[in-house]
């Protein structure tokens, strides 16, 4: 057995996104910033069967599960051409 590795990671999906993370409480600034977004312009929103949870708070530490997925909102609207 190769002990090199740690022994549990929770993989997520973020907008698609696979990560795999220490079991820890996270920010939503943290996911968003991991994921390549600015916490300042976008709302984290986990995707639980049907309901959607928006993430507003973006300092409150969420426990996270493996498995669990996320999608990105942006908070401004975009211009269509």
């Amino acid at each position: 057995m190769n002990n090199d590795h740690p022994q549990h990671l929770s993989e997520i999906k973020i907008d698609q996104q696979l990560f795999k993370l220490e079991p820890r409480d996270y920010t939503p600034r943290e996911l968003l910033t991991l994921a390549g977004d600015d916490p300042a312009e976008t709302t984290l929103v986990e995707k639980h069967g049907h309901d959607l949870i928006k993430y507003t708070d973006l300092d409150k530490p969420i426990k996270i599960e493996n498995g669990e997925h996320f999608v990105v909102y942006h908070n401004s609207p975009v211009p269509v051409s």
